[in-house]
């Protein structure tokens, strides 16, 4: 039902003629990331929304287009599900950082979403597009 994802493919027109049209329109995803990152456990999370989807939206746009690419919905979330996972695997060692300091709060959070991102962007890039993201 979604052609323009990777996997899918358009309906047979006789079955076109049994739905009806829907027109949707383009998802909030600041506000998206916000809430999954409230419900994560963040209290930055206004913030933090705030770097990571216009993150996601530079990646979409400056890097080249690869088949395995998502910097969609899909893989914000993925970003934001792992944070919230991190975190807590942080807060069981008190808030020692990965350099075994002690981190302040909202420094302490983008850290998390920074290791998210590495852990679930980069292993996917190209050489050339590791080249880009170091700009």
């Amino acid at each position: 039902m979604n052609p323009g994802y990777a996997g899918r493919s358009n309906l047979p027109d006789n079955l076109k003629k049994l739905f009806r049209s829907v027109a949707m329109s383009k998802p909030d995803k600041e506000l998206i990331a916000e809430v999954m990152l409230y419900s994560q456990g963040f209290n930055q999370a206004k913030q933090l929304s705030k770097q990571t989807v216009p993150f996601f939206d530079r990646c979409a746009s400056r890097l080249s287009k690869q088949a395995h690419y998502d910097f969609g919905l899909r893989a914000l979330k993925s970003v934001l599900v792992s944070s919230g996972g991190l975190k807590r695997a942080r807060l069981v060692n008190d808030g020692v950082g990965l350099d075994g300091e002690k981190i302040s709060g909202s420094d302490w959070e983008a850290q998390i979403i920074v290791q998210s991102l590495r852990e679930t962007i980069a292993p996917k890039l190209i050489r050339s597009d590791v080249e880009i993201m170091r700009e």
